[in-house]
């Protein structure tokens, strides 16, 4: 059974009871009138983003034959959101988009484009991994293919590479279940310095916080605050009011907190060898401070990827620092892939074969 409600992203949309006994909110764009459809893609955000995440790209991609179906996914506002780390096992979600895509009634034998960012990226990498006959390809934003098809590790060794890691420090934070109540009492500041830019950071107007203890020490002083570049007063009033609407960040967390179910799932999946040989696409910015370039040096040698290399500053929130090149990119990756062509992108090839570079503004 489904309903309908506004949302944010400016579209209708639905909200899809399932059979696994969760509800999932989705928008679901067609190609405007006239348009052919040229491939279905699923869309997965990251944290602590959602749907409207997704803005400036939908209108471009769908005007070129891509239906798109978006969801805010598993622990926010508008979907489930239960509060248990092990109900989000990448199993279980992906159990969930199955269902999902049963309900809306994708044609039967149809294959999936899957677009990626963050958090989401880990998830639609396992869920091409469970799934692999409703996928065809993956479109990934700065998170490495060799985590996303990472092989299973024990809770353990995931702790100790965060806390000897150089730049993910900062989940420590948010494995902490302490952390909840502070971002929660902080939620405009949280998003505010989450959503600054490269250059704000680069200008020294916020930390870099993938260091242990900063974000925590940034939400903690009262003399701290930035408005984010990357968000209007009203886009940031969206989130803000979105977020306030559900549960707060007891659920969104999760994501940090469910690697002793997740090991339990998914030790026995086939990860060195499922779904490697599908067209990838790769898109990389060049100063995310959690996921610097150093952390790709092996991603060419994965069969059938393309990687590309955003020129310009540009940091994690590549969808909203560089909007127009993302929907470039993307769509005529897209449109290749429908045509079964190796017609090369408009960009120039770089010295190696299978990477490009896309020029900035």
């Amino acid at each position: 059974m489904m309903s309908s409600q506004p949302h944010p992203l400016g579209y209708e949309s639905k909200i899809a009871n399932l059979p696994t006994g969760r509800h999932y909110r989705y928008v679901d764009i067609h190609p405007p009138e006239g348009v052919k459809t040229i491939a279905t893609a699923l869309l997965f955000h990251g944290f602590p983003d959602s749907a409207y995440g997704w803005r400036h790209q939908v209108k471009g991609w769908s005007s070129r034959g891509i239906r798109l179906i978006i969801p805010d996914t598993l622990g926010y506002t508008g979907t489930s959101q239960p509060t248990d780390p092990a109900e989000y096992t990448y199993k279980k979600q992906s159990d969930d988009y199955e269902a999902l895509l049963g309900e809306i009634g994708l044609p039967k034998g149809e294959k999936l484009v899957l677009i990626a960012h963050d958090w989401g990226s880990i998830v639609a990498g396992r869920f091409a991994q469970y799934k692999p006959h409703l996928v065809k390809g993956m479109a990934n934003f700065c998170v490495p293919f060799s985590m996303v098809y990472h092989r299973v590790l024990e809770p353990a060794t995931v702790e100790r590479f965060i806390e000897q890691s150089s730049t993910f420090e900062y989940q420590l934070f948010f494995r902490n279940p302490e952390s909840t109540a502070l971002i929660d009492a902080q939620t405009e500041k949280f998003i505010s310095i989450m959503y600054s830019s490269a250059k704000q950071a680069q200008d020294g107007q916020v930390p870099t916080f993938e260091k242990k203890g900063v974000l925590e020490n940034w939400l903690k002083d009262n003399s701290k605050s930035v408005h984010p570049a990357l968000l209007s007063k009203e886009e940031l009033d969206i989130m803000v009011r979105q977020i306030k609407s559900g549960v707060g960040f007891s659920a969104m967390l999760n994501y940090y907190r469910n690697q002793i179910a997740n090991y339990e799932h998914d030790k026995d999946l086939d990860t060195e060898h499922l779904q490697l040989d599908m067209p990838k696409l790769l898109v990389l910015p060049n100063a995310d401070p959690a996921l610097p370039l150093s952390l790709f040096d092996q991603e060419g040698k994965f069969p059938n990827i393309q990687i590309v290399y955003l020129e310009g500053l540009c940091g994690h929130w590549v969808q909203l620092e560089q909007p127009q090149e993302i929907e470039n990119i993307v769509g005529e990756w897209v449109e290749r892939m429908s045509e079964n062509t190796a017609r090369p992108f408009h960009v120039q090839i770089s010295h190696f074969d299978q990477i490009f570079r896309i020029p900035g503004h």
